[in-house]
């Protein structure tokens, strides 16, 4: 009977034994595979990790531990030349790519000559861009891209790649879209989530606000503001097209005419807004930027293929200065508008001439390069490439 009893004993303990290694096992797993919150005291994965040494030291040197929030800020000043299709011959481009919905509904046609040019992973970071602006209207949303880019920033160099690559995606967003006004691209982050397993390190990517920040324009603090500057814009577009009558070349003339009297430039450069289509149409005072987007975000709603082109040119003065204008296409050429020019700063009563106001409309390569010098460099060194244009006038 005593023997029995010892033997029952000896089984529980055994039973006990057995179900303390089952439950130790699944507690190590579940932490292991980060199935379960492990106090960092606890936890066997952080145990295993410190008995790697030198790799772990490594490591931390690059200030790479468990579950810590990278935040990286790309200036938007930055030079690159990260850009696919280089050497692509624009020349033949025609045509629009649906890309987004107008706030009535209808389909809106961009001629996105920026975009075409951008390398893979900045396309994809465009398009979702392109597919979040509502969201972004507040200021504060943040797209998520998951480990869309974890093969890339395993990569020698990766980070510096998808760092020029979000510095060119939206910059070319900014230029295909003259109307997001509102946004403040120089406050949109790119921001990675670098996680630290036994396994190895994984990289989650979202690009949006810093924590507790805005990437809206100022001026429009919040998305109800936003809403009311679009409808503001929204009103004088339709103000302006219902003066347009004719063809084409009638309308393109009537949009040039329309800004040209209508708009002053502004050489205190101490304005708000005068880099964007809001100063141009709204407040009326902006610079040669402000002149081009304004000219092509009506040409997209007329469905007029148009660009905004970068460079330097010669001034009345004889001096060098960065510029800004557009290329049209008109049938089936291109031509060069430089609005900002056709409306020269008038000094007293006296009032621009036709000869004055049409002196860069619709010109040919022959005429418009002997003081204007396209680049591609909306920002650092990117190097875009136009269509190539009319040798002679329209």
């Amino acid at each position: 009977m005593k023997k029995r009893n010892q033997n029952g004993f000896l089984h529980v303990i055994a039973y006990f034994i057995i179900g303390l290694i089952f439950a130790v096992t699944v507690y190590a797993c579940l932490d292991i595979l980060d199935l379960i919150e492990v106090p960092e005291k606890y936890s066997v994965a952080k145990w295993l990790l410190d008995q790697k040494g030198n790799v772990i030291e490594e490591i931390v040197d690059q200030d790479v531990t468990q579950n810590i929030f990278h935040k990286v800020r790309v200036e938007i000043e930055e030079p690159n030349s990260v850009i696919e299709n280089s050497s692509f011959d624009l020349s033949q481009l025609n045509g629009y790519e649906p890309t987004r919905f107008q706030e009535n509904g209808q389909p809106k046609m961009v001629h996105m000559m920026y975009y075409q040019q951008l390398d893979s992973y900045a396309k994809i970071i465009y398009q979702e861009l392109v597919k979040n602006l509502e969201n972004m209207k507040s200021g504060t949303y943040n797209i998520q891209f998951g480990k869309t880019f974890d093969d890339l920033l395993h990569q020698e160099n990766g980070e510096e790649t998808l760092n020029q690559s979000f510095q060119l995606a939206i910059n070319a967003l900014s230029f295909d879209y003259p109307d997001l006004f509102y946004l403040d691209v120089s406050k949109i982050y790119l921001l990675t989530e670098i996680t630290t397993k036994l396994w190895g390190t994984t990289y989650e990517v979202e690009i949006g606000a810093s924590q507790g920040q805005s990437y809206l324009n100022p001026i429009f603090a919040n998305q109800q503001q936003v809403k009311q500057a679009i409808q503001q814009i929204e009103n004088e577009k339709q103000k302006i097209r219902s003066t347009l009558k004719g063809d084409t070349e009638s309308q393109i003339k009537g949009v040039h005419d329309y800004l040209v009297e209508n708009l002053e430039y502004d050489s205190t450069l101490a304005k708000d807004n005068i880099y964007n289509i809001y100063g141009a149409l709204i407040n009326k005072s902006t610079v040669c930027e402000g002149y081009a987007r304004a000219f092509k975000y009506l040409m997209d709603d007329l469905g007029i293929p148009c660009l905004i082109a970068c460079g330097t040119a010669i001034n009345s003065s004889g001096q060098m200065e960065n510029h800004a204008w557009n290329y049209v296409q008109l049938n089936e050429n291109w031509y060069a508008i430089d609005v900002t020019w056709d409306d020269p700063v008038i000094i007293g009563n006296g009032y621009v001439s036709s000869s004055t106001k049409y002196k860069y409309y619709l010109k040919g390569a022959k005429e418009f390069f002997t003081n204007h010098t396209e680049d591609g460099n909306i920002v650092g060194d990117a190097n875009f490439k136009y269509p190539t244009i009319s040798n002679e006038n329209y």
